[in-house]
């Protein structure tokens, strides 16, 4: 039988991301056809409704907008549109500079962030490739797209790819949407974007133009690329109760446990 992402994620970095099951541990994965797309922000709209967010900073990424459509420009105004979103890595980075646990991977794709655990010290803002993950204001805690996690552990599709009117979006189990993608790649004469950036993850895009007119991230293959965290705000963690003495006490435990996600977060 083969082997899930985050099976051999396990057996390659031990404990260095935390991985769980939502339902049946069969990766899916999105697929994002920018040949289709014509940025008519249905997504971006119906994401917000179904994590009752409200209908507002449609053109950025924010704790309440969790997908964003490039270029910002109104309906009609480009040629060309992209999705711009969590990408759900097997490798997540976030993840594994996390001082508390939580960020999970689960195994059926979704990379999720657990507001009750997050204590805001922002390294996974710093940690993601694609800079896809904001702090709310309201609450300091982290916030990005969960892949509608509650919406799969009832076997259903996310919200964003059932409110696609043109099906630029598809989901459905990894394999077969790779497949999907490779063959609409090869039918428009494009290419596949995601499947491999950053170790590859759960959400793939076709793309025709070049890379840069899309306005996408240029993300290297590196599985658990070198993250961003500025060595002053660790330091201060280090020396400071920044976060609240309970995310301290609870850092310090999984820093004694998981070592290697402390050599990680202060030496890559």
């Amino acid at each position: 039988m083969a082997k899930n992402p985050t099976e051999l994620l396990t057996q390659q970095y031990g404990n260095l991301v935390p991985t769980a099951r939502l339902k049946d541990g069969k990766p899916r994965s999105i697929l994002f056809d920018a040949t289709k797309c014509i940025g008519c922000r249905h997504c971006v709209q119906a994401c917000k409704d179904w994590n009752d967010h409200p209908r507002t900073t449609l053109y950025e990424l924010s704790s309440t907008n969790w997908i964003t459509m490039e270029p910002p420009v109104l309906e009609g105004l480009s040629p060309l549109w992209a999705r711009n979103s969590c990408m759900h890595c097997d490798f997540p980075a976030c993840a594994a500079v996390c001082p508390v646990e939580a960020i999970t991977k689960y195994e059926e794709g979704p990379v999720v962030i657990n507001q009750e655990t997050c204590i805001g010290c922002e390294y996974c803002i710093h940690a993601c490739p694609w800079d896809v993950i904001t702090k709310d204001d309201i609450t300091s805690k982290a916030s990005k797209c969960t892949m509608c996690s509650d919406r799969l552990s009832e076997d259903k599709q996310p919200f964003c790819v059932q409110a696609c009117p043109v099906g630029a979006l598809d989901f459905g189990l990894s394999k077969e949407i790779a497949d999907k993608a490779a063959q609409q790649a090869d039918a428009v004469g494009g290419y596949l974007y995601g499947d491999k950036e950053a170790g590859g993850g759960n959400v793939v895009y076709v793309l025709k133009d070049k890379r840069e007119s899309y306005g996408v991230r240029n993300v290297s293959q590196e599985k658990f690329p070198k993250h961003k965290i500025p060595p002053t705000l660790m330091l201060k963690d280090l020396f400071t109760p920044r976060c609240g003495i309970p995310g301290k006490l609870r850092a310090l435990y999984l820093a004694i446990i998981h070592p290697k996600r402390l050599i990680y977060r202060y030496f890559s």
